[in-house]
């Protein structure tokens, strides 16, 4: 396990099945014999660089495309008053 925030990070799981789709998690049996469902980049070497940062940073083509997904379900609360609601 790869992934610096997963809570068996360090340790040596047994793969059983890959993923045929990417995205979609591996099986793995760990050392007690269970068998688990990981996602796939989280065993990949390169997950073992990821770090916290002080700030975030977000992409502003990331932040545009969340608006996009957010701005009808908010739109919607609007005009029937059903939806999402921005106060508690």
């Amino acid at each position: 396990m790869y992934y610096p925030f997963h809570p068996l990070r360090g340790r040596e799981l047994r793969v059983t099945s890959r993923p045929r789709h990417p995205g979609s998690p591996v099986t793995a049996v760990d050392e007690a014999g269970f068998g688990l469902r990981i996602p796939a980049w989280m065993v990949a070497p390169e997950a073992a660089h990821y770090q916290l940062a002080a700030h975030a940073t977000l992409d502003a083509r990331a932040l545009r495309a969340l608006a996009a997904l957010l701005m009808p379900l908010l739109n919607d609360g609007i005009e029937d008053g059903e939806g999402l609601s921005t106060t508690s």
